[in-house]
């Protein structure tokens, strides 16, 4: 779905749009760059006023057809295509326009190909603004408003390149300008001082130009809300050569919410990280002054903190989706929700789910504990409040179809609690996805995680961590028709009769995108059974094992007193080769 948006966005950029496509991914251009060179925001700005003033001269010649069509027929059109809605009026002096005859149009010196003529007749309306003509006629609008802006001629030009800044241009500012277009939130070839002086220099030379952001905004297709929070845990990326720290605890991060392109759930939207840029914080309502104006420093978009763009897989942020649920979720019973109020999921693909790997990005969508039956399997022990969570409800869920050992099945840990905020529940799950990536071999290329909260409707919330191996294509198909494998146990997708087997924010909780008419039909044949299936495909040979160790010597249970680690074994696998003929695996745990 992602391909075609660059098609949209040249088609928009053709009829003066400003380019939407920039930074690291295609979703990385909710706030868009604000730094131009002077022929960029020459054409920016005094292109779309001469735009408008293009179409104020389209108008007045739309009512001069109109005063003279009236004259001829005897008819008061100019009262029935006054700008406004759509309406019966407008209709009427649509149907009279088509009926007009080629030879009554010349009588009265009108041409039939004229752009302005073409207007009235699709709408049946004096033209309101830009935005109602249609692409053709606005891409010939634009065309006019260029040449206008063109005063140089070739030769007084001297070869001066006026397309997009290059990123291996001689000019320092014009790599700058593409820089902040590629690079958004980072400072200039990664140099606070140099991104300082080229900024400040270029524009006291008056040849780089800032526009202010609030002034960008309006351009911003992307259109999103901030929520502003401050990092208490820190942020575990994992790789080969061990842990590291991706954001330390006690950074200021925001998330910008917006929508999701390419949605695949009810409302679905998307939450990206901001912290790159200052911001102004505006929480409670003695702060909120709607004719306040944004601060010079959060105008400028000076760069905060470079460090706040992250990647998105292999990186779970459990604290980020936590933050998130609560701001976004009615903290009561639904009986209390406002007219107009939902309940949301907010969660974070794991690898094999993420088509963007560039930006980190968390998913949001309408839905609550009540819309997805398999988040509220029974646990065998039932919901116990744990000591260490601070009173909060903690379960170990066994995921799979009725009858199946233990071994054989998926797992999620779940969790309920009035504020998945508190210091307790993240400190619990983010030590614990430490836990786990600390005692598996391979792990940065073995397991990962999936992480979502709800409102349960009655004034708690949910946390859902599981677990989950690193999927392995098998053959170079599509991702939804390929075949997939379970390298941790040796199973695929064709050995197992599943026609799915990856779990992500969707597929997890129920939710398919159906490629093909077989798995369509396996879904409803037995939706549950095949997705109670589908997470026991995704199980971690003795996960649970170090699951459980890890309760023990956190006392997560009443009857679990704090313990120390004994000296424990590696969680380890001997591997072999996958391939689309041979899954064989040998399995050996610790």
């Amino acid at each position: 779905a992602l391909k075609g948006k660059g098609l949209s966005d040249a088609l928009y950029v053709s009829t003066g749009g400003l380019a939407q496509r920039q930074g690291r991914s295609a979703i990385d251009n909710t706030v868009l760059r604000n730094v131009f060179l002077p022929y960029e925001a020459e054409e920016m700005l005094t292109g779309r006023f001469l735009r408008k003033i293009l179409c104020k001269f389209m108008q007045l010649r739309q009512k001069c057809i109109i005063r003279r069509l009236s004259e001829r027929l005897e008819l008061d059109l100019m009262w029935l295509a006054q700008a406004g809605g759509p309406n019966r009026g407008h209709r009427v002096v649509k149907n009279v326009l088509e009926c007009l005859s080629l030879k009554e149009l010349e009588h009265a010196g009108i041409e039939l190909e004229s752009t302005c003529f073409k207007a009235l007749l699709s709408r049946g309306s004096i033209l309101a603004g830009y935005g109602q003509l249609d692409p053709t006629q606005q891409t010939i609008v634009w065309q006019n408003v260029r040449q206008l802006l063109e005063r140089k001629s070739v030769d007084e030009m001297q070869g001066e390149y006026r397309g997009e800044p290059r990123a291996d241009a001689e000019d320092k500012i014009e790599r700058f300008v593409a820089w902040c277009r590629d690079y958004p939130g980072e400072y200039f070839e990664r140099s606070k001082e140099m991104h300082m002086q080229v900024l400040i220099g270029g524009a006291w030379c008056n040849k780089l130009v800032i526009i202010r952001r609030s002034a960008m905004e309006k351009m911003t297709l992307a259109r999103y809300f901030p929520i502003p929070w401050q990092r208490t845990q820190p942020l575990w990326g994992y790789t080969n050569l061990g842990p590291t720290i991706v954001r330390p605890e006690g950074v200021k991060e925001a998330s910008n919410v917006r929508a999701n392109e390419c949605p695949y759930a009810s409302l679905h939207g998307m939450s990206l990280s901001a912290g790159g840029f200052s911001s102004d914080e505006r929480c409670g309502a003695a702060k909120k002054n709607p004719t306040k104006k944004y601060t010079m420093i959060m105008e400028m978009q000076w760069v905060r903190d470079p460090k706040a763009n992250i990647e998105n897989w292999y990186i779970t942020d459990i604290e980020k989706i936590a933050q998130e649920a609560f701001y976004l979720n009615p903290h009561g019973p639904a009986s209390m929700k406002l007219q107009g109020e939902i309940f949301t999921n907010v969660g974070q693909n794991p690898k094999v789910g993420s088509s963007i790997k560039n930006t980190q990005h968390t998913q949001i969508c309408e839905g609550s504990l009540n819309t997805y039956p398999v988040l509220k399997i029974p646990s065998k022990r039932g919901p116990l409040p744990s000591p260490a969570l601070d009173g909060a409800m903690l379960e170990l869920v066994d995921v799979g179809p009725e009858g199946t050992s233990l071994e054989n099945q998926g797992l999620m840990i779940r969790i309920t609690t009035e504020n998945p905020t508190a210091l307790p529940v993240l400190k619990f799950l983010v030590d614990l996805r430490y836990h786990l990536l600390a005692n598996v071999e391979g792990a940065a290329e073995a397991i990962d995680f999936l992480v979502t909260a709800v409102a349960d409707e009655t004034g708690n919330f949910v946390v859902i961590f599981a677990p989950l191996p690193q999927l392995v294509k098998l053959d170079d198909k599509h991702p939804d028709l390929a075949t997939w494998a379970n390298p941790l146990t040796g199973e695929s997708s064709e050995t197992a009769g599943l026609e799915e087997t990856r779990i992500d924010f969707g597929k997890g909780v129920g939710h398919f995108l159906v490629a093909k008419q077989a798995l369509r039909e396996q879904l409803l044949e037995n939706g549950e059974e095949t997705l109670r299936r589908i997470w026991a495909f995704n199980r971690i040979p003795g996960i649970r094992s170090l699951i459980e160790d890890f309760f023990r010597v956190n006392g997560a249970f009443p009857e679990e007193p704090p313990k120390t680690y004994d000296s424990q074994p590696m969680l380890t696998w001997t591997r072999t080769p996958l391939s689309p003929s041979k899954t064989g695996h040998t399995t050996r745990y610790a």
